[in-house]
């Protein structure tokens, strides 16, 4: 087997986890893609000999030092993965405030190690990862070891990420009303549980919800900006290229199968 998969996850685990992907690069090409901000967490974790991750800053040139087995926390700036050729990588594309660790806010656009977050138990994730060798036996390891670990979170948080759902306009001052909490404890309990203040995972959501109109064959950024909205069309142009490094149009063509990933050139 060769090239990238995707894989869903069970039932139990599927309000939790997005999906898995995996890479068994014995043929091909490099794959060099841009991660776009979701609003969620990602782990990465090698699984070659090589136990080496190429990570780059948003501007696709600053390598970040990362571990081999790591998670890149909620964030609201892009970043940059190169999976080279003979390489092995596994990753997990968590849901929104999905609360896995004791407190995602210290993530918040951040990369730490497995063991930074679960201790002993992470790197015994890695070295059975390791000895593993399919990409079923490999995933049903994960699943086996996320679901003791994931813990609910508050009906508040959930009623706001519900609603920015239903509408990717909302505003924090809407999130405020409709949990009747003060703005103070709703950014607390956004930060501890979505590992975002409201503000910016509500901009974060905007723009996916963005990607999937152009996804969806959107043209004109005016009609995208009044249907999501945004002021106006150089108010959407703005954000987007902020959030992706790129305008609508540039997405239209670098969108890939890779959800929320644009394809890259490989540096020369």
């Amino acid at each position: 087997m060769s090239g990238p998969q995707l894989f869903r996850p069970s039932a139990a685990l599927a309000s939790h986890v997005d999906f898995f992907g995996y890479w068994d690069r014995a043929r091909g090409p490099t794959h060099r893609s841009r991660a776009l901000p979701r609003g969620a967490a990602t782990v990465i974790i090698d699984l070659s000999p090589r136990q080496q991750v190429d990570f780059y800053a948003a501007d696709g040139t600053t390598r970040l030092d990362v571990p081999p087995a790591f998670i890149a926390g909620a964030g609201s700036i892009s970043y940059v993965t190169q999976i080279d050729t003979a390489q092995t990588v596994l990753t997990i594309h968590f849901r929104p405030g999905v609360i896995f660790a004791a407190e995602l806010s210290d993530l918040e656009n951040s990369c730490v190690a497995l063991t930074d977050v679960w201790g002993s138990a992470g790197a015994g994730l890695h070295a059975r990862l390791l000895d593993a060798s399919s990409p079923t036996s490999r995933i049903a390891l994960v699943e086996q070891f996320l679901l003791p670990r994931i813990r609910p979170r508050h009906a508040e948080v959930s009623a706001v990420l519900a609603a920015a759902e239903r509408d990717p306009s909302m505003r924090v001052a809407q999130a405020v009303a409709l949990t009747g909490l003060s703005p103070k404890r709703l950014i607390a309990l956004f930060r501890s549980e979505v590992g975002l203040p409201p503000k910016a995972y509500l901009r974060v959501r905007r723009l996916q919800a963005s990607l999937r109109l152009l996804d969806g064959g959107a043209t004109r950024g005016a009609d995208v900006a009044a249907l999501l909205g945004y002021f106006d069309q150089a108010h959407f142009a703005r954000e987007f290229r902020e959030f992706t490094a790129m305008t609508p149009k540039q997405y239209a063509h670098r969108r890939m199968w890779l959800p929320s990933h644009v394809g890259l050139s490989n540096p020369s």
